[in-house]
């Protein structure tokens, strides 16, 4: 049976505490890897790290960190099958669409990379005389990622890659469901070198989870979840001034109109309920259809 390590300032480390979270096989049930339970302690180290990182990583020209995000992404796409196998195991995709994933997480690394030249300032004329107003945009300093199940490896670098490239630093707390493909991901960030503190992944229970989120030290958290979970983060978010970034549920709507191609409209959103069991932000939850082609289109879904 598998068993990880929590990444903190650059290393794999052994918790703390004894306590384990088991992750099953969403096929049968089996437990098929076993992640540490992170204590109160263990963040702290975390957070601590990050905001260390954080000061040397934001003085980095931003061309710099660009290439930093260039290696990570390229050890991502080089570790693609490995990442793709813990990421079938453990989610229930097939491992096609897993490996795909990871590459998909290289992808948008790469993307991010590129921005590395479009951070720019602004010059503003001023009201007074003999005045410029200079607009420099500074990092926030330590983000905390919440990651959800779903697509556990392509949302964890969507979030952590723009966070890098602006001069933040990262921790991680990837869902327990999936955790395995986020310390894969770490491994990959070993293997680029990023800078120790700059990238921290940790697997929690929710009560130490909330203790990240409320920690003085994080100055953003980035949730992609559920509504309830979104109020909760903006909670958390009240006792420090931390910036929210929220990607939340909703009934995702879809309208049809008489003038459609309904079998393309039918198959796409039965498509849509389909995909990785319908467990995806795209998927139609509520649909509004024209009278006039209410009942050919009702036909053709079913």
């Amino acid at each position: 049976m598998r068993t990880d390590q929590n990444f903190i300032d650059g290393r794999f480390r052994d918790g703390s505490v004894a306590a384990r979270i088991a992750v099953s096989d969403p096929a049968t049930g089996a437990c098929i890897a076993e992640v540490p339970a992170a204590s109160e302690a263990e963040v702290r180290q975390a957070v601590e790290a990050a905001q260390r990182a954080q000061r040397d990583w934001a003085r980095l020209p931003a061309i710099e960190r660009g290439e930093y995000l260039r290696r990570f992404a390229e050890a991502i796409e080089r570790n693609a099958a490995r990442i793709g196998e813990a990421l079938a195991r453990e989610s229930g995709k097939s491992l096609q669409d897993a490996t795909n994933e990871a590459v998909y997480a290289a992808q948008i690394t790469r993307y991010h990379a590129e921005w590395a030249r479009r951070i720019e300032g602004e010059v503003i004329p001023s009201d007074s005389r003999d005045e410029t107003i200079l607009l420099q945009r500074e990092p926030i300093g330590v983000v905390a990622c919440l990651i959800p199940f779903n697509y556990p490896v392509y949302t964890l670098l969507r979030k952590v890659a723009p966070a890098l490239i602006t001069g933040n630093t990262v921790v991680v707390r990837p869902s327990n469901n999936t955790p395995t493909s986020a310390f894969e991901i770490a491994r990959a960030a070993a293997e680029a070198e990023l800078p120790a503190g700059v990238f921290n992944v940790l697997t929690m229970v929710h009560e130490v989870a909330a203790m990240l989120c409320q920690h003085p030290a994080v100055g953003m958290i980035t949730l992609t979840g559920s509504v309830g979970a979104g109020r909760t983060v903006l909670d958390y978010c009240k006792a420090n001034i931390a910036k929210p970034s929220l990607e939340l549920g909703g009934k995702t709507p879809a309208i049809i109109e008489a003038d459609a191609d309904l079998e393309q409209a039918a198959s796409a959103i039965a498509a849509s309920k389909t995909t990785h069991c319908g467990q995806l932000c795209t998927a139609i939850e509520r649909v509004y259809v024209q009278a006039s082609v209410h009942d050919r289109f009702l036909a053709l879904l079913r």
